[in-house]
Formats: C-alpha cells, sequence, structure tokens
C-alpha cells in the first residue's frame, strides 16, 4: 500500500510523518486522547491545508538494535499481549505496521508498534513476513533461539491459530518457571548457608559421640553397682562406678548444652535479621530527611481532584505513561504537557509546545515565572499554585 510518509527529527527526537487522506475520528480520538503503553506516541499537525499523523519514535529503542538481546517467547508473549490491548480499544489490529523498521522497544524491552489507520494489511500475514525477517536478522549461534522462531513460524502457517491460541503457545512452560524469592527470604537463605550449614555434620558428630559415651557410661555404671550388691563395697567397684556416673552425668549434660545452645543459635538468627531490618529501616528514613523540599503544589479547583506535588527541578505533567513525573489523563492534556523549574531560585513553568496549550491567570504562555496563588490551567484542568504544604 502506497503511502506518502517520511522520517524527520525534531531537536532531541525522531519522527515518522504519514498524510492524513481518510476520516478515521474514532481511531483519530483514541491516538489522540488515550496513552497506550504499546502504541507510538501520535499528534496531528496541519501544514498547507493539509492534516498529517505524527509518531515520535526518538524516545525508544528500534527492535533492529536489540533483536539480538531480546528472549524471544517472553517478548512475543508481550507482543500478543499488547495487541490484544490495542483490540480492547476496538482498534483494527491490520493497521498495526507489523514491519522490522516500525516495531521499536521501551527500556524494559516490551514492544511498541505504529498504530496507522491509513495503512491495512491481514495482521497474521505481517507476523510471518515479520518473523521471516526477524530470522534473517539474528544469529544463527545461538540454536535454541533459531529453533524457535522456525517453530513459531510453522505454527503461524499451519494451525492459523487466534489470538488466544498464540498467546497460550507462548505461555511458559511449569518446567520453565521459577520460584521466585522476596530479598527478605534470600538473605535467610543466605544466613542459614553461612552460619548453619557449616556447623551441621560436626555437631552431629559430637551428638552421636556424646551419645555412644552416655550409653557405655550407663552400662558400665550398671556393671559395678551388680558387683557391689554381690561382692560388697571393695574401692575398686566404688571407684569404677563413681567414674561411671560422672561420664553418664557428664554426657547428659554436654547432649542438654548443645540443644540449648542450638535453640540459642535460631534465635541469635532472628534477632540479627530483625536488626538488619531495623537499620534499613532508619537508613530509609534518614534518606527522606535528607530529600529536597518540593518546588510547590498544585491545588485542583475540582474537590474530588488530588494535589499534584511538584517534586523535583524539570518536574513533567503530561498523559503519557513514560517519561512524565506525572500522568494527567484527561481531555485535552497531551502527551508532554508542560514543565516545571527552577531558575535564579524561582519556580517557572514552560509550556512543550501542547495543543491545547497551557494558561497562567488567563493568559496563554510559553515561559512564565510563577508565584504565590496563581491560577494555572491544564487544557481543561484549572490549578492553584502554593509553595506551602497546608
Amino acid at each position: 500500500m502506497l503511502l506518502k510518509e517520511q522520517w524527520i527529527r525534531e531537536g532531541l527526537s525522531s519522527y515518522y510523518i504519514v498524510e492524513k487522506t481518510t476520516s478515521v475520528s474514532y481511531e483519530k480520538n483514541i491516538l489522540k486522547n488515550h496513552s497506550l503503553e504499546c502504541l507510538l506516541p501520535c499528534e496531528f499537525r496541519m501544514e498547507n491545508g493539509r492534516e498529517y499523523y505524527c509518531f515520535e519514535t526518538g524516545i525508544y529503542t528500534p527492535l533492529t538494535e536489540k533483536i539480538e538481546e531480546i528472549e524471544p517467547r517472553s517478548f512475543f508473549y508481550d507482543f500478543f499481549s499488547s495487541m490484544e490491548l490495542a483490540e480492547s480499544y476496538l482498534l483494527n489490529l491490520d493497521h498495526l505496521k507489523i514491519q522490522k523498521d516500525f516495531i521499536f522497544l521501551t527500556k524494559n524491552q516490551k514492544p511498541v508498534f505504529c498504530y496507522l489507520p491509513e495503512y491495512e494489511e491481514n495482521i497474521f500475514e505481517q507476523l510471518r513476513q515479520f518473523l521471516e525477517d526477524c530470522m534473517e536478522m539474528i544469529s544463527y549461534e545461538d540454536k535454541q533461539k533459531v529453533r524457535f522462531y522456525y517453530e513459531f513460524h510453522s505454527f503461524l502457517v499451519k494451525e492459523k491459530p487466534n489470538m488466544e491460541q498464540v498467546k497460550n503457545y507462548l505461555k511458559p512452560q511449569p518446567k520453565e518457571l521459577k520460584q521466585l524469592q522476596l530479598p527478605e527470604q534470600e538473605e535467610e537463605e543466605q544466613i542459614k548457608q553461612e552460619i548453619i550449614q557449616p556447623r551441621k555434620k560436626k555437631d552431629m558428630a559430637f551428638m552421636i559421640l556424646s551419645a555412644l559415651l552416655f550409653l557405655i557410661a550407663i552400662a558400665i555404671a550398671i556393671s559395678y553397682a551388680i558387683r557391689i550388691f554381690l561382692f560388697g563395697f571393695y574401692y575398686k567397684f566404688v571407684l569404677g562406678f563413681i567414674i561411671a556416673l560422672g561420664c553418664f552425668i557428664g554426657s547428659l549434660c554436654y547432649f542438654c548444652y548443645k540443644l540449648s545452645a542450638k535453640r540459642s543459635k535460631v534465635h541469635d538468627i532472628s534477632v540479627l535479621q530483625e536488626e538488619e531490618r531495623t537499620q534499613l529501616l532508619e537508613d530509609d528514613q534518614k534518606t527522606e530527611l535528607l530529600m529536597e523540599d518540593p518546588l510547590g503544589y498544585l491545588i485542583p479547583k475540582k474537590e474530588d481532584e488530588e494535589k499534584i506535588c511538584i517534586s523535583c527541578d524539570g518536574f513533567l505533567i503530561g498523559s503519557l505513561l513514560e517519561g512524565n513525573d506525572y500522568i494527567l489523563e484527561k481531555t485535552g492534556v497531551s502527551r508532554r504537557h508542560l514543565k516545571f523549574f527552577l531558575k535564579d531560585e524561582n519556580v517557572w513553568i514552560e509550556d512543550l509546545d501542547s495543543t491545547n496549550g497551557t494558561k497562567i491567570n488567563g493568559k496563554k504562555i510559553k515561559k512564565h515565572q510563577l508565584k504565590e496563588g496563581d491560577q494555572i490551567k491544564i487544557a481543561k484542568e484549572e490549578y492553584l499554585f502554593t509553595q506551602t504544604q497546608d
């Protein structure tokens, strides 16, 4: 399908631009007002009386640069989950450009697509071609990855599955799943390995030795007691009985000592873990105390809305899920709408070329130094700026 398209670079980002030739009010509304993490951010621009789709690509990494690093099974599971999300918004999947140059990755290596209403091609035909392109890009040194691509391609061609069948095919098998441990569990296991395990065999040997000594001592003591009963209190019999009885009592005391020492060791481990957790908590509290004070607060005009804390220099507000410090998913709010920053110890606000603009005290601004009590309008949302917490 022939499209009037071009790639341009503006500032620090890149854009893919296509002329809009059809009336797609619903899809345009979705692209403009709903920030789906799996779709490239899209703006609509007018130039010489014509409207254009403007997809921002520079904030993501092209798949072609990371194809060797991704784990294909988990990547394609996320791939189809993202397509399912787009479909839940009643978007036509045939309008996705599933081509190697139009697939991008987030920082977490999640797939990002270009959704272009002007474009239409069967999604599964695109997928098969896309897999063939991937097989040409990957290295054949990793036999496991190569095998996955070929088997998955064969599955799509022969089975002609629906979306749910594909996701079931891509789900990790039970033998591939590993039970995750919390940091506390890992720490506890490490303590057990370092303290208990090295001494386990040694303690067991001492326990067996003390048990044998206990049995031998009691047997000898009984034999001497019988001799005293039969032959009288000869000093050799009495001395042997006293020594055997002493060994018996000594082995019994040692056995009890070992039991109490083992319990004390377990208690010490618990105390050590509790002290470490307490220390971590104290460190977190110290970190909180060292944090800088916020630049200010935005108090909403509507009572049911939450207060926005401008927590840092360069604080960004917009509707996009990634790259903003505060996500404001409201009608008319651009993906990156405005920024707060410090200049000469004063708080400034800057509109980031948003579609519906930013107003201070009723006047549309590009950059403006804020003062206590300024009225800020972000698209249709109204706020009061203050530098006091109450």
